[in-house]
Formats: C-alpha cells, sequence, structure tokens
C-alpha cells in the first residue's frame, strides 16, 4: 500500500473500533432517554467539545460558511440530526447485533452506488469484490455457523429504522468529498454537530416533555460523555479525514469493521467465546477491505 493508504486505513479502522460501542449503546438506554434527546444531548456535548479546537478556525472561515449554508444545512440534517435520530429509534425495537450487521451491510453500498454517480469515482472491480466479501463476511457473523440462523433472520420495525440509517450515513460519506474548500477539518465539524444540535432541540423538548422524559444519573452521564466525545468528536475527524484520503468509497467498507469489533469487544468486556465462525468472517471481512484499498498499479510504457 501506499503511505496515504496506510493512514487512511488506520484512521478508518480506528474510527469503526470507536462507532462499534455506539450500537450497545443505544440499546442500554432506551429507558434513559428519548432517540431525540439522546442524539440532541450527544451533538450539544459534541459541539462543546471541539469548540476550543476549532473556534479560531471557525473565525477565519466563516464567509465560505456563509456562502456555502445550503450545503451544511444539508450535512447537518441528514448526517447528523437524522442518522442518528434513527439509530437511537432503531435501538428501541431491534437488537444491537441486528444494527451493527444492517448499518455494516448498508451504508457501504449506498457510499459506493452514489459515489460512482455524483463524484464519478470509477467503479472498479475490486470496490465491487471488496463489498461483497464484507457482505459474505457479516452474513457469516449472523449465520454464526449454523444457516439455521439466516433462515430464522427476520427484519423488525427497528431493522427497518436501522436500513434508513445506513443510507443517511452513505449519502454523508459522498457529500463530505464535496466539502468546500477552504474549511478545515476541525471547523467543518463543529458547524455541522452545531446544526444536529440545533435542528433537534424543539423536537427533543417536546420528547423529553410529553414523550419520554430523559433519567440523569452519573452512569448516563458517562455513556454521554463517550458518545458526545469519543463517537463523535475523536472518531468523526478520523472518519471525514480517511474518506479525504481513500475516497468515500474506499472508507465506507470500513464499515464492515464494526460488527466483527463489536465481537471482539463482547470476548473482553461480556466475558462471550471468540468462535471459529468469527475467526473466518473477520478474515473475509479484512480480506474484502484490502482487496478494495489496495492500491491498482499504472502500466509503464517501455
Amino acid at each position: 500500500m501506499k503511505r496515504n493508504n496506510q493512514i487512511g486505513a488506520l484512521l478508518a479502522i480506528t474510527a469503526s473500533c470507536i462507532w462499534s460501542g455506539n450500537f450497545i449503546v443505544s440499546r442500554y438506554v432506551v429507558h434513559m432517554s428519548g432517540p431525540i434527546s439522546l442524539t440532541f444531548l450527544r451533538w450539544t456535548i459534541g459541539t462543546l467539545s471541539i469548540l476550543p479546537f476549532a473556534y479560531k478556525n471557525f473565525i477565519k472561515e466563516i464567509d465560505i460558511f456563509k456562502q456555502n449554508k445550503v450545503y451544511f444545512f444539508w450535512m447537518g440534517l441528514v448526517g447528523f440530526a437524522i442518522y442518528n435520530s434513527f439509530i437511537y429509534t432503531a435501538g428501541h425495537f431491534t437488537t444491537a447485533i441486528n444494527m451493527a450487521l444492517i448499518g455494516s451491510i448498508i451504508h457501504p453500498i449506498v457510499a459506493t452506488v452514489l459515489a460512482a454517480i455524483i463524484l464519478k469515482e470509477k467503479l472498479h472491480w475490486k470496490n465491487t469484490a471488496g463489498i461483497i466479501l464484507g457482505v459474505i463476511g457479516i452474513v457469516m457473523l449472523i449465520a454464526k455457523g449454523d444457516i439455521n440462523n439466516i433462515i430464522a433472520f427476520r427484519f423488525s420495525t427497528g431493522d427497518l429504522w436501522m436500513v434508513a440509517a445506513g443510507c443517511c450515513f452513505g449519502t454523508y460519506n459522498v457529500y463530505v468529498k464535496k466539502k468546500p474548500a477552504g474549511i478545515s477539518n476541525n471547523s467543518f465539524l463543529l458547524v455541522l454537530f452545531a446544526i444536529g444540535a440545533i435542528i433537534l432541540f424543539p423536537f427533543s423538548m417536546y420528547e423529553m416533555a410529553y414523550v419520554q422524559p430523559v433519567l440523569f444519573s452519573g452512569k448516563f452521564l458517562a455513556i454521554l460523555l463517550y458518545i458526545g466525545i469519543g463517537n463523535s468528536t475523536v472518531a468523526y475527524l478520523l472518519w471525514n479525514n480517511a474518506i479525504h484520503r481513500l475516497g468515500p468509497g474506499k472508507t465506507s467498507l470500513f464499515g464492515t469493521l464494526i460488527p466483527l469489533a463489536s465481537a471482539i469487544e463482547a470476548v473482553f468486556i461480556l466475558d462471550e467465546n471468540f468462535s471459529l465462525f468469527q475467526a473466518i468472517s473477520g478474515l473475509i471481512i479484512i480480506s474484502g477491505i484490502v482487496i478494495n484499498t489496495w492500491p491498482t498499479q499504472k502500466k509503464v510504457n517501455g
């Protein structure tokens, strides 16, 4: 791999590992907060956490933001307000593993197809092979070594919310490449976090008052810090940097690592066993990523 590809791959892998816990959190807090309120609190904390590092660049770049306000509103709406609200809504109706699996299948496909259509990225055979291997690996995780688990797999309301969330994140991945020139990564995220929080504010107030109040506790605050700083500021900075190095199609395929990372985390956090089928499916997923990100050798005319 070229150095740029290596760095991009490392960034995307790290972001995927951080995000892998988000689906577990979304299930864990269903009785503590409504999905819109949780998303609002996440982006509020994300905004505050990145503000000290981004405000100087934001002030310098404010004219560029004003000139591209429609783009930033669209990105904040789809990639932050709607996307994560859909994830946390799905958490009320389906399992964490279903969420990780479905999201990891949908968003690379959407991103690859849209990148070919909108950004005119060439759809190389490696992209297709990488996606197919990623899907095969995820299906093996679902099967757990038993074909009956595939037959028994059923889509619930939450699964459909997760399909919609995957489409949103796939779209976000593509439009990150259209980020206006002159905008730094940290001020870019500052504005999108803030837009996401502002859009959700009135809806979260209604949800807290009339649908589901937020049950604040030490445990809930710790979860908010995890999703507001780790899952938001840190992971998105890494992921967006990877997109600029690898492109949306290649980067999005690293999302197939999320269910694998969740399984590995379960070994250490939940004391679950890591079985042979998980190891095999992990190797297949990683093979797809390597094929997809390996640079094409240019022919040299002699």
